[in-house]
């Protein structure tokens, strides 16, 4: 991940240089794109985009104007597959999307108006873990399994405490473990576990009686 960034910052600063020595030779506006060619490969500077190619003559990173408008960077590997991708859904929040060596989709980092979050995703794009904040505006990590069922939760629950809940392979809650608000509990510990339907089997709160 290091050198991903430091990859990136490079990039960024050669291009920044390159703009500001085009701008002091008085180059005026071209119709085509700046072509600049050398060993290590070729640079293409246009209306909107810059694109790097490789000497191989794929490319592996490219600069442009995205869907709505967006600014969108994205990095290939030396086979010309996607690896990462960074630019703003339709509601103008970032994202930044990692992909693997076949160029499938296997981790999305997203912002939005309630916060932000952190998501993973198998090989047939099914996605496996859920990491980040709720509509509710509280923090949770929620877990799938390879056919995107949910397998556990681990977070807050609506009265602000911990919560941990397990379901089966049949999307029944088995184990709920957090605060319990009844029974005379204010907040004290509990354990609940369940039938493979999820029907209620036993419990038992931590309240000292």
């Amino acid at each position: 991940m290091k050198n991903y960034f430091n990859g990136f910052i490079t990039s960024t600063c050669l291009t920044a240089s390159l703009f500001l020595f085009v701008g002091s030779q008085n180059v005026k506006t071209h119709s085509g794109p700046i072509v600049i060619t050398s060993e290590e490969g070729t640079t293409k500077i246009g209306g909107g985009f810059i694109e790097i190619d490789g000497p191989s003559g794929k490319k592996i990173f490219d600069v442009d104007v995205g869907d709505g408008n967006h600014g969108e960077l994205t990095v290939y590997n030396k086979n010309g597959k996607r690896t990462s991708k960074v630019s703003a859904n339709g509601d103008g929040d970032g994202y930044i999307k990692v992909y693997n060596e076949l160029g499938k989709k296997v981790i999305d980092i997203k912002s939005s108006s309630f916060g932000g979050f952190f998501s993973t995703y198998n090989a047939n794009n099914k996605q496996t873990s859920y990491l980040g904040t709720f509509q509710n505006l509280k923090g949770g990590l929620m877990t799938y399994n390879e056919k995107f069922d949910l397998t556990s939760f681990l977070g807050t629950s609506d009265q602000s405490d911990g919560k941990i809940s397990i379901y089966n392979n049949q999307g029944n809650s088995i184990v709920q473990i957090g605060a319990l608000y009844s029974s005379g509990n204010f907040g004290d510990g509990f354990v609940s576990l369940h039938d493979r339907y999820g029907e209620y089997g036993w419990h038992k709160s931590g309240k000292n009686d």
